[in-house]
């Protein structure tokens, strides 16, 4: 701001238009209206005469000042700092020098406020140049390559006129403080600036100068009332001030949130002074340009984009008044760059070089680096760092310049960028994202697996803070589903939109076992795509994610929602071929195959076995080489059971051949392979296939390493003791023992290698824990041996804590089957048979033979541990069950016979009283029924039985010995139960004759609370009724008296109006009166009032006691409440008893 010499308005100025000089006894007339005529050479011919003039006159100091004053109005700045000059050398007063010189300084800071802060010595949009204003003191410089003064020059230039001032003033001036109030303010020195001020207004308290730089003190201070305050003072006591306070009352009510307001300041400033209206206009241009950001602006779209062009009209119109304001040039690059047109690195050099605040440069470099950056120029990044230099607060360059980094691929400094935005603002959206995003890249990059897994957690953290975000601006009405990614905030709902951060997002959980959080990701990106009605030109990115979500709703189990999501996909395809006239491209080819495949898939998890072989097929008729289809195909032949199976294990092998001729070293086909021949029984090919495998093209191969530790195991248990009878039979035996634990110990080496590759690989970790259960591996404990039992224990817990998690992430029944073995072991039945119970009838639905074998050995052990028949009944069950699924399997035949025949041993060792008779004829026909399939297994043929030869005809022999014994334990059981019944009849009897008797009192006491109740009532009420009627007395008794009262004033009103003397006399014997007629009224309604019948004593004592010694009733209420305080004659005069009936109402 620069001090401004009276006077201060145009009408002052125009006030006085012609100069008289004194020459002598004269006077001299010199008419201002010949320094504006149009011809310069007239014009400075005129001001040569007028320097003259005064010179030779010896004019005093005011026609030195006008003559300046007008020469600076005509913008003829060089002649008025001439006339300045001319008249410091003329005037013979110091004091009169000083007031020049400080004018002077005052023109400096005019001449400042238009000139640049800084000027760019390597310009990218042209070289600043020198004003094109002949009369500006900078137009004729004798060396044009000079750059033009800049602030400081003018600022510099003005701090020495001052300090001259004050010497040829011979110390401080008033003017002068009013400039160097100015320098101050000028140049940002705000608290020298305001002592100045108040010092001023100490002596001056309406100096509309000084007033107006408190004003921008405080503004500046950001105390906008107390600013609003000053500039409104200024406006009361100069309305046509220059420069216009309602500029500054606009920016106070702007900065207060009273937007209306302060445009309504700045288009009444336009109208007041139009042609000093380019700081209001610029004002309205940038308020327009701010509501055109608002995205809840009425209207709509079509208000923000008339809003903008508004904006950017008024911007425009302000530049072209004074192309010299930062504040119009920022924008308006902003804008070229947006429309494309050229100049946005003139404009925006333009602004660095006018800015007079850091935020206005740091707009500036902002400028040029977008400009720069969008031209692919590495120099932007130097520029988005001058901008955070400026204004560390600069968001936007800050994440640009991460930008560039990212570019490079420099990650270090780009990350640390984007931790120190979010230190400041932690719900900074766009670094959130990017600095995932970041994350993402390095988990799925690093080598190193403990480096992939840091990547990975802070990628979820970031992903996690984003979603937060997004789920704390939803916002929808009653009973609307909200979607947590949809906000209020704009920016927010424009992060959202990015589809390819939520497929990102699904990759990252995509390492959870359910992919729940992928599928939820998916889904949401699937969303964005069908709003946004985008389509990329390279096939199918809708088809694309219904696919990945159809991968993982079938990972999840939803076999329905998987197929709905394939055959979405599918049509997606069909529909892109369609609109290519049924060609078949490369991009729709490569969406359309894994879609078919996977359909396949479900369809064969649906039961659709017809289906799943046509999807397969018809892959294969187009891509014969895709092994993949083959595979399926191969598995679907393996699982047939029946007279076809094996045909169709010679289909098998002959697809699976084939798939690996075409492509041998094909890791899945070469598993499905290994599995083939295991399921096979080809145990030595397997462990030769898969060795191979590790050795030739894997060594890091997951389920290599795993068929490898399977066939391995199942090989050392094949490991057989040589026979008792053999003469070396110990030494045999340790080396039996010794190859047995090398076996088991390269199995357990196999899956521990296959946990270090893949931790989250649950087969080996099962494995593992198989291993462990069975004693394999030892115990882990160094030092002196465990005894058997503890080893058990150790291991089996060790084991079941392996399982859990397992169980946690692989949704299989073997598992269970795992869990249930180490409960066996651990003796611990009935969670054995939980977990066996989940395996058979969950997972397998009934018709697996081993889990329903593990079941009913659950159950057997534990009823001959409880001595149990009802759990040996389900051991039966379960035993019958398996032979049903195979007829003719002696194992199945022996163990039904054993349980049957297990029942009666059970019964006949329990007392009398822990078993029926029932149970008992059960138990004997299915002993009667073992008895015969022992028979039938004793002369089987087979040579290999799964039991021992004899052990059929000793188990016969024992049944008949346990029938022997049944006619004596039926006698005994008879015996009992007919003495228990009888006893357990008496009982019963005594039972329900007590039951009889307790209900009888009960009943009688019911009635009896009942009568109570009754009597009770009928009380309460009598009471409430007698209540209510003294209340209906008490209040007639009281209008009575009111009226009475009415009565007697009256009379006594009548009497004092007829009488004279005596009156006091006459006064007292109304009074009398008075008394005695309240009495008489009192007694009237008590002959009246009806007596209540039943009167206690109490009752009637309390009805004639004073009111002030009242009881109260049963219900904690007055009995009587003021009915006896009339017995004195003034009693309703009384102010107690106003107050009472107050209180009482």
């Amino acid at each position: 701001m620069a001090a401004a010499p009276p006077p201060t308005t145009l009408d002052d100025l125009e006030a006085r238009r012609t100069l008289f000089v004194p020459t002598g006894a004269d006077e001299l007339a010199l008419s201002l209206d010949d320094l504006s005529t149009t011809d310069s050479l007239v014009q400075d011919d005129h001001l040569v005469e007028y320097m003259s003039i005064l010179s030779q006159e010896k004019a005093p100091l005011p026609l030195w000042v006008r003559l300046a004053e007008e020469l600076w109005r005509l913008d003829r700045f060089k002649s008025a700092l001439e006339i300045l000059d001319k008249g410091t050398e003329s005037l013979p007063d110091a004091h009169d020098r000083a007031v020049l010189l400080c004018m002077k300084a005052n023109y400096n800071l005019a001449l400042a406020r238009k000139a640049p802060k800084t000027v760019l010595t390597r310009p990218r949009g042209g070289a600043l140049h020198h004003s094109t204003n002949p009369s500006h003191p900078e137009s004729k410089d004798p060396n044009p390559e000079n750059p033009p003064l800049t602030k400081d020059d003018y600022w510099n230039a003005a701090k020495v006129l001052l300090e001259r001032a004050e010497r040829a003033a011979g110390g401080e001036i008033k003017v002068g403080n009013d400039v160097k109030a100015a320098l101050f303010l000028a140049r940002g020195a705000l608290d020298q600036a305001s002592k100045l001020f108040d010092k001023i207004l100490s002596t001056e308290p309406t100096n509309l100068m000084a007033l107006m730089g408190r004003a921008r003190i405080l503004f500046a201070r950001r105390s906008f009332r107390p600013s609003l305050k000053a500039y409104q003072q200024v406006l009361s006591l100069a309305p046509n001030h220059l420069p216009d306070p309602r500029i500054g009352v606009g920016l106070c009510f702007w900065m207060m949130g009273e937007k209306e307001r302060a445009r309504r300041a700045w288009e009444r400033s336009i109208v007041v002074n139009p042609s000093f209206s380019t700081t209001p206009r610029l004002l309205l241009g940038l308020s327009h340009l701010n509501a055109s950001k608002d995205p809840t602006l009425a209207g709509g779209e079509d208000a923000r984009a008339q809003a903008y062009k508004e904006g950017i009209e008024g911007i425009s119109a302000a530049f072209k008044r004074d192309n010299t304001l930062a504040a119009a040039t920022a924008p308006l690059a902003g804008h070229f760059l947006l429309t494309g047109k050229a100049g946005t690195i003139k404009l925006a050099e333009r602004t660095i070089q006018f800015a007079d605040t850091r935020v206005l440069l740091s707009e500036g470099h902002l400028a040029v680096a977008r400009a720069l950056h969008a031209q692919g120029e590495e120099a932007s990044i130097n520029e988005y760092k001058l901008s955070t230099d400026a204004n560390p607060d600069q968001l936007i360059a800050q994440l640009a310049m991460a930008q560039g980094w990212l570019k490079n691929s420099d990650f270090p400094p780009a990350i640390n960028l984007y931790e120190t935005i979010l230190r400041r603002q932690p719900r900074c959206l766009e670094a959130l994202v990017s600095l995932a995003s970041i994350h993402t890249h390095l988990a799925f990059t690093y080598r190193s697996s403990a480096d992939s897994l840091t990547e990975r957690k802070k990628a979820k953290e970031l992903y996690d803070q984003v979603l937060r975000l997004f789920a704390s601006g939803k916002e929808g009405g009653a009973g609307k589903e909200v979607n947590k990614y949809v906000a209020k905030s704009e920016r927010v709902r424009d992060v959202a939109r990015d589809d390819e951060m939520f497929v990102e997002i699904a990759r990252l959980w995509s390492d959870e076992g359910m992919g729940e959080r992928s599928l939820t990701a998916y889904k949401e990106a699937a969303r964005v795509k069908e709003e946004e009605g985008s389509e990329e030109e390279e096939g199918g990115p809708s088809a694309s994610l219904l696919n990945n979500i159809g991968v993982l709703q079938f990972q999840q189990g939803k076999l329905d929602d998987a197929l709905l999501s394939f055959e979405g996909a599918l049509t997606e395809v069909g529909t892109r071929i369609g609109r290519n006239g049924g060609v078949v491209g490369e991009k729709e080819d490569a969406v359309l195959v894994p879609c078919t495949f996977n359909r396949g898939v479900v369809l064969e998890a649906l039961g659709e076995t017809a289906q799943a072989v046509e999807s397969y097929e018809t892959i294969l008729k187009s891509h014969p080489e895709y092994v993949e289809a083959k595979a399926r195909l191969a598995l679907i032949a393996l699982s047939t059971q029946g007279k076809e199976r094996n045909a169709q294990l010679d289909r098998a092998h002959a697809l699976i051949k084939e798939g690996l001729t075409s492509n041998p070293s094909h890791p899945e086909l070469r598993a499905l392979y290994t599995y083939f021949l295991i399921e096979t029984s080809s145990l030595k090919t397997a462990r030769d296939f898969t060795l191979s495998t590790l050795k030739e093209l894997n060594r890091y191969d997951v389920y290599a390493l795993c068929a490898a530790g399977l066939v391995t195991y199942l090989d050392a248990r094949e490991v057989r003791e040589p026979p008792h009878e053999h003469p070396e039979y110990e030494k045999l035996k340790k080396d039996v023992s010794k190859a047995r634990h090398a076996k088991f110990t390269r199995a357990a080496e196999y899956f521990d290698k296959a946990l270090q590759l893949y931790p989250q690989c649950a087969f080996a970790a099962q494995g593992l824990a198989i291993g462990i259960a069975e004693n394999t591996i030892g115990t882990g404990v160094e030092g002196t041996a465990l005894a058997p039992a503890a080893a058990q224990q150790k291991n089996t817990r060790d084991a079941l804590n392996i399982l859990t998690k397992v169980k946690e992430s692989v949704n299989d029944g073997s598992v269970y089957i795992n869990i249930g073995h180490c409960h066996f072991l651990r003796e611990e039945f009935e969670r054995a048979i939980e977990n066996y119970e989940t395996a058979a009838h969950r997972y397998n639905k009934g018709r697996s033979v081993s889990a329903l074998l593990y079941l009913a050995r659950a159950w057997f052990h534990k009823a001959n541990k409880d001595h149990s028949f009802a759990d040996l009944q389900k051991a039966l069950e379960s035993c019958k069950a398996a032979l049903d699924l195979q007829t003719s399997d002696l194992a199945s035949l022996w163990n039904v016979a054993l349980v049957q025949q297990k029942g009666v041993e059970i019964l006949f060792g329990l007392a009398p009283e822990r078993r029926t008779l029932a149970e008992i004829q059960l138990a004997l026909a299915d002993c009667a029924e073992s008895q015969t399939v022992f028979e039938q297994l004793a002369n089987d043929p087979n040579p290999n039985p799964p039991y021992q030869k004899g052990m059929p005809s000793q188990r016969h022999k024992y049944g008949t010995s346990l029938l022997g014994r049944a006619a004596a334990i039926i006698e005994t059981q008879e015996a009992y139960e007919a003495t228990e019944h009888a006893k357990l009849n008496a009982a019963k009897r005594a039972r329900e004759e007590e039951r009889a008797r307790i209900a009888a009192q009960e009943e009688e006491r019911r009635e009896e609370q009942r009568r109570k109740e009754e009597v009770l009532a009928e009380q309460r009420r009598i009471m409430m009724a007698e209540a209510a009627e003294k209340q209906w007395e008490l209040s007639q008794r009281f209008e009575g008296e009111e009226e009475e009262e009415k009565e007697r004033k009256s009379r006594k009103q009548d009497k004092a109006a007829g009488g004279g003397g005596g009156g006091k006399k006459r006064s007292k014997k109304s009074k009398v009166d008075e008394d005695a007629s309240g009495s008489e009224e009192e007694e009237k309604p008590k002959k009246k009032k009806p007596k209540a019948k039943g009167k206690s004593k109490k009752e009637k004592d309390a009805e004639d006691a004073p009111a002030d010694e009242m009881d109260l009733d049963e219900d904690g209420e007055e009995a009587v409440r003021g009915g006896n305080r009339r017995k004195k004659g003034k009693a309703f005069k009384s102010t107690e008893f106003i107050s009472d009936d107050s209180d009482d109402e």
